[in-house]
């Protein structure tokens, strides 16, 4: 099973992390790290290697972060250096649906691919989908 980390700005990973399994359950081998003001950011990166290695059963990890270029997402680039795994940042509920629902059919670069279609495609502007053929 593909392991999956969320590392975020304060408690937003746990957060999204509780609506995907309030919609298609309790997850395994998954883990959230959030970065609260205050907190270390070396210690966040040294929570991020371990819990990589944590997660890793095989079948490789997904990391996913929800700003480029923030603290979180730099930590975890930062991993990259002497780990072995994949991230995308931006990460929204569809994502991690996805990532969820598909990591023990699909390998991991795979799953990144299908993962990044679902985050992209959950974007809508609900006007234009509910009224793009009337006068609305």
């Amino acid at each position: 099973m593909i392991g999956i980390l969320v590392v975020t700005h304060g408690n937003f990973g746990t957060e999204l992390l509780k609506s995907a399994e309030l919609i298609i359950g309790k997850q395994e081998n998954v883990k959230t790290l959030g970065l609260n003001h205050g907190d270390n950011v070396e210690e966040l990166c040294d929570r991020v290697c371990e819990s990589i290695k944590e997660l890793d059963s095989g079948d490789g990890v997904l990391v996913f972060t929800d700003l480029f270029g923030g603290s979180p997402s730099n930590v975890v680039a930062r991993n990259m250096e002497h780990l072995n795994f994949y991230s995308l940042t931006g990460v929204n509920l569809p994502m991690l649906i996805e990532a969820l629902d598909s990591r023990d059919n699909i390998e991991l670069e795979e799953l990144v691919d299908t993962v990044c279609t679902s985050g992209i495609e959950g974007i809508k502007n609900i006007r234009s989908e509910l009224f793009a053929n009337s006068n609305a």
